[in-house]
């Protein structure tokens, strides 16, 4: 069964795509390498960052599946020893974001989001309640927006709060305004 455009999650995640497509269409070359505000990355770097959590939700359908399926304790002990990588974690996260912005082109990571938001969307319209309600204990110090205990639905709509956190840090004058709910 199809799940319609207007459902909250999807629409979302479809809004993500379209709007990360809009500002790397109408960004000018110029500031994609200026800083940022309030993060360490230039504008490019954190538009690269921005495409990554949407495949960091994409990765998250399969290993919230798999960890559902094991006991609660396999979460939990999981989730504790990502937090005590939290240091390193962010570090790499930084690193590999700042890296990223310089390797690949804007149409590059637009491709990327664009792959990524299909995958998840065709995914979610043929998941079932059961398959979304599956999650596990996340490593809440890796996230200002994870919560400790997390489905996959929830997953689903954390990538457009990492979005919108972000995209707030952007300091490109051609940004497009959000619309009024946004």
């Amino acid at each position: 069964m199809a799940v319609p455009d207007s459902d909250p999650v999807k629409a979302e995640l479809l809004w993500v795509a379209a709007d990360f497509r809009s500002i790397i269409l109408n960004v000018s070359a110029g500031e994609l390498d200026l800083p940022s505000t309030g993060t360490r990355w230039t504008n490019r770097q954190l538009l690269f960052h921005m495409a990554l959590g949407q495949n960091i939700a994409l990765a998250g359908i399969p290993l919230l599946g798999l960890f559902a399926h094991l006991p609660p304790s396999a979460s939990r002990n999981w989730s504790r020893l990502l937090n005590a990588c939290a240091g390193p974690y962010n570090w790499v996260n930084w690193a590999g974001s700042a890296a990223g912005g310089q390797v690949l082109t804007p149409h590059g990571m637009l491709r990327m989001m664009d792959r990524t938001t299909r995958i998840i969307v065709h995914w979610y319209g043929r998941a079932d309640s059961q398959a979304l309600n599956r999650g596990m204990t996340m490593p809440t110090q890796w996230d200002p927006y994870f919560q400790p205990w997390m489905s996959r639905r929830d997953v689903l709509e954390w990538a457009p709060k990492h979005y919108r956190h972000h995209r707030a840090q952007l300091s490109l004058t051609t940004l497009p305004a959000l619309a009024a709910g946004r």
